[in-house]
């Protein structure tokens, strides 16, 4: 494999709650009006991205995946498809209502993997906020009957979003985005979604969407309530670096960069990386590539040590090995073991 940063040109997804702020802050080039996803990295059936520079220009991401194998994606990734689905959200109008099946439903009813997903608030108006499962634990019973009855949104928790903070939903969390966010998320690769409640809303055809009631009732969990995440951060000579959630799906990691630093793949795992504000380069294999606000490239496994630099905050998501990542480095600064533990709950 030919190793340099492989900018991506993404597949965008249009949506009756979207906006234009994919277009006009993120520079997305979409033919829709209202754009309500665009997905960054994605090599899922039902959207994929493109390679948008070099020697790979207008190849789909499954397509290079399939021929470099571990090349590109690394020594921990267990399967041999791109395993992870990274996308922003544009979310005008609050989304529906919905939850997403684990690993085992997903491939049994979708012949598809499960849902584990974060969100990253990239821009936030003022009140907006996120539903983030039950104030209290509820029975399946009460779940169906206020379904039915067209009272969930009283027992759902909703949570103030704030900018730059992230939350982690596992598969079973019942949840919605809010209007007023624009959202960065990290997920599996995955398109399993089961609307419960879409608050009376037409979709872009003009008739109700579609509803996924009794797989929602199969695989919610109406006990669990979520909250924003914790982070740790640590100074560097060239700004911070901040360990967000990583479990056994995916990790995530902020960089807020003003100069030049190193990182290093270690060849276990590619790298995303997605600048969120400002603008820089990234440097592999002997080529540099500029990235400006909006913009995601992937650094293949194979890379090994590449350089950053520039002034901007980026946003970096990979397969993490738990102990060599995040428990030595962080117990190292001074972090309690609880604490990092609770970080990266592999």
């Amino acid at each position: 494999m030919v190793i340099y940063p492989i900018k991506m040109t993404p597949c965008c997804k249009a949506a009756p709650w979207g906006g234009s702020k994919l277009r006009n802050e993120f520079l997305k080039n979409t033919e829709f009006e209202f754009t309500g996803e665009s997905w960054e990295m994605s090599a899922h059936k039902n959207g994929k991205s493109v390679a948008a520079n070099g020697i790979y220009a207008g190849r789909a991401l499954d397509e290079l995946t399939a021929e470099f194998g571990s090349e590109l994606l690394g020594t921990r990734c267990r399967t041999k498809e791109f395993p992870v689905l990274f996308k922003l959200i544009d979310a005008r109008d609050r989304l529906s209502v919905q939850v997403h099946p684990n690993d085992d439903y997903a491939q049994k009813a979708e012949n598809d993997n499960g849902k584990t997903e974060m969100w990253t608030v990239l821009s936030c108006e003022e009140g907006a906020g996120l539903y983030l499962g039950f104030k209290k634990p509820i029975t399946r019973e009460e779940y169906a009957q206020r379904i039915k009855n067209n009272t969930l949104e009283e027992a759902l928790e909703f949570v103030p979003a704030e900018k730059g903070r992230s939350y982690y939903l596992p598969a079973g969390l019942v949840h919605a985005i809010g209007a007023g966010l624009v959202i960065a998320e990290i997920q599996q690769s995955s398109d399993s979604t089961y609307r419960v409640y879409d608050w009376g809303r037409m979709g872009l055809d003009g008739k109700p969407r579609q509803l996924h009631i009794g797989k929602a009732l199969d695989v919610s969990n109406t006990s669990q309530k979520g909250a924003a995440s914790e982070s740790l951060k640590a100074e560097e000579p060239w700004g911070t670096r901040e360990w967000l959630n990583a479990c056994g799906y995916f990790a995530a990691m902020k960089l807020t960069l003003n100069g030049s630093a190193e990182e290093d793949t270690g060849k276990g795992s590619f790298h995303i990386l997605f600048v969120a504000e400002g603008e820089g380069k990234v440097s592999c294999g002997g080529e540099s590539v500029s990235l400006k606000k909006g913009e995601t490239a992937l650094i293949p496994a194979e890379a090994g040590k590449y350089c950053l630099s520039g002034s901007m905050t980026a946003f970096r998501y990979w397969l993490a090995d738990a102990q060599s990542e995040y428990i030595e480095p962080l117990e190292k600064l001074g972090f309690d073991s609880k604490t990092v533990s609770a970080l990266c709950g592999m």
